[in-house]
């Protein structure tokens, strides 16, 4: 059994759809949903990091192997998540070959709050 068989962090990841607005258009909305198994790295901070009492803002996602269609949005740690880094395939051996997107919370860096459809 290898290292990314046993990753700790559950994940929700919603494919990007397109959704009828009602006025004869498309808005983007949630697809299927998908639940992950993977390795959450933290990126970074807040302003206040330097003081201990910030949560990072921001997660590189890493695992085996995991849908590389475009994410809509994420649900990690009871929070919903935009995508900044769309999921890239890092090839090696068949042994060191994995998967990692970089995700950041939803009302920090000037992204908005989240909408359910």
């Amino acid at each position: 059994m290898g290292i990314f068989e046993r990753a700790p962090v559950e994940l929700v990841v919603y494919e990007l759809a397109e959704n009828d607005d009602g006025y004869g258009g498309t808005v983007p909305g949630r697809g299927r949903r998908h639940t992950l198994r993977v390795f959450a790295q933290p990126i970074d901070a807040d302003d206040n990091a330097s003081q201990g009492w910030s949560e990072p803002g921001r997660y590189k996602i890493l695992a085996r192997d995991f849908p590389t269609f475009r994410w809509g949005h994420v649900e990690f740690e009871g929070r919903t998540w935009t995508v900044s880094e769309y999921p890239r395939r890092h090839r090696g051996s068949q042994r060191t070959t994995f998967v990692s997107a970089v995700i950041e919370r939803r009302g920090s860096h000037g992204v908005g709050r989240p909408t359910d459809q």
